[in-house]
């Protein structure tokens, strides 16, 4: 069993407001509670919260639905959520489910999608 997603031990957001927070394993039902209530929190501390997908080695919907979440939350308080260095499983479930426009961040192409 693949230990379940915990965002990095973030900082304080720096002098503009800008908080990166790494998530790593799985990002899924089992980590859906903790890292939801997590997250908002880093949220609501920041005005740009940056979510480093680099070693989010699974993705499941309940992972998905925080991210949709979170990006919803941020754009209705008048924050930015962005999502950067998508692992390939990040990618590729962003990619599946047809959210890429939703999130507006660039996606590694990957080689099965062409």
């Amino acid at each position: 069993m693949s230990e379940s997603a915990a965002p990095a031990d973030a900082d304080q957001p720096d002098a503009e407001g800008r908080l990166r927070v790494a998530l790593t394993g799985d990002v899924d039902i089992y980590a859906a509670e903790a890292l939801k209530a997590q997250l908002l929190d880093q949220l609501q501390r920041a005005l740009v919260l940056e979510l480093d997908l680099a070693e989010v080695s699974l993705i499941d919907t309940a992972g998905m639905q925080i991210l949709v979440l979170l990006k919803r939350t941020a754009e209705r308080d008048g924050r930015v959520l962005k999502l950067s260095q998508h692992s390939a499983t990040a990618a590729e479930a962003i990619h599946f489910l047809g959210l890429a426009p939703f999130f507006g961040d660039p996606l590694p192409i990957q080689p099965q999608w062409t």
